[in-house]
């Protein structure tokens, strides 16, 4: 007991100050007025909602059990649908309030407005297209196209599955998905593109969202276990110029939280917005930091910043309150806290016995 509270100590100095901190902050926020200012539509959505050709609004809805908030991490959503249309017809009448997760700076200055309450979760790496990355990246794309060809595949049920085996012969962290994190399939809200060998193996894939009409987001990045080297620069490559002449913005290669401590401290210290919970955001990415041997998120993070992305913020935003416990929530409905305590199992020294545990003599 005595090894537990020194190395969470060592961790989270001062963390019940560190809490009291964040509610005399919350308290602080809320005797803010925050000034409601009238804006353009708002084209863009929270990371994994997709722009479809659905003739109405349709959400996933996982309901928090404690706090009784909808938590919703994906959505189907019609082109002619703007967000704050959507906030006014729909999560505004949501019974208990809701959460949203990954949400640009634009949709964080919009719900802070509406007197909701944000916390930072990570940052997201954005190519602006056109984009060409450095020469490294280039020649590692170059080295990976000798092995075969970047095509986009139709939806049907035969690809649905190449998809699932790809998945089943990802690396092992690569091919553990945590539950409501990303879009998980390929569906209708999702395009596929895909390494393919000339017999015909998939070596990778990546699949991708339409949050707005000039911006895609990506939702799985997978590499065969046996694929070469070259592999998924080479994808990167192909669908950044697929969508450059289609006439798109910007891709999204998708979040990293936390993030390594240093690129937190750059990133954020442009971005802060004077209403944000930040105590929440920095125990979150000490929680991250501590646990990130299970799910290697340092790691993501060198792979996306080698493509020389723009790191914009995203953020977890709630209404009416973003508290500790919705957080935890959130982390355990992921399938977070399982993850972690298997990758423990997998790595715990055969020599010590679990507590609990007998051996047979």
């Amino acid at each position: 007991m005595e090894t537990i509270e020194l190395q969470w100590e060592s961790c989270f100095p001062n963390i019940a100050g560190r809490v009291w901190d964040a509610q005399q902050e919350r308290s602080k926020e809320k005797a803010t007025p925050v000034e409601k200012v009238e804006t353009r539509p708002i084209s863009q959505l929270p990371r994994s909602w997709a722009r479809t050709k659905e003739n109405k609004p349709s959400f996933n809805i996982v309901r928090l059990p404690f706090s009784s908030l909808a938590w919703i991490p994906t959505a189907e959503i019609p082109h002619n649908y703007s967000f704050d249309q959507i906030y006014h017809q729909h999560l505004k009448r949501l019974r208990g309030g809701f959460v949203l997760q990954s949400c640009s700076p634009e949709l964080r200055d919009y719900l802070i407005g509406q007197g909701c309450e944000v916390a930072a979760m990570g940052a997201e790496a954005i190519l602006d297209l056109p984009w060409r990355g450095k020469r490294s990246v280039r020649e590692l794309a170059q080295r990976g196209r000798r092995n075969g060809r970047v095509r986009e595949v139709e939806i049907n049920r035969a690809n649905q599955q190449k998809l699932r085996q790809l998945l089943d012969n990802a690396p092992a962290r690569q091919g553990t998905l945590l539950k409501h994190t990303e879009r998980d399939g390929f569906d209708a809200g999702t395009r596929c593109f895909v390494f393919e060998t000339p017999e015909k193996k998939w070596l990778g894939a990546v699949t991708l969202s339409m949050v707005a009409s000039d911006y895609y987001h990506t939702e799985l990045l997978l590499r065969h276990q046996d694929a070469p080297i070259g592999i998924m620069e080479a994808l990167v490559t192909a669908i950044a110029e697929q969508l450059s002449l289609e006439g798109v913005s910007h891709l999204s290669l998708g979040a990293v939280t936390p993030l390594p401590e240093a690129q937190t401290t750059e990133i954020f210290s442009n971005h802060r917005h004077p209403h944000e919970l930040w105590t929440h955001s920095q125990l979150a990415f000490r929680l991250g930091r501590l646990l990130n041997f299970a799910f290697n998120a340092e790691g993501l993070w060198r792979f996306k910043n080698k493509f020389s992305p723009r790191w914009q913020p995203v953020y977890l935003c709630a209404s009416p309150q973003l508290t500790w416990p919705t957080i935890i929530e959130i982390v355990h409905a992921t399938g977070y806290f399982n993850l972690v305590q298997s990758r423990l199992l997998e790595t715990w020294p055969k020599s010590i016995p679990l507590v609990g545990s007998t051996t047979s003599s």
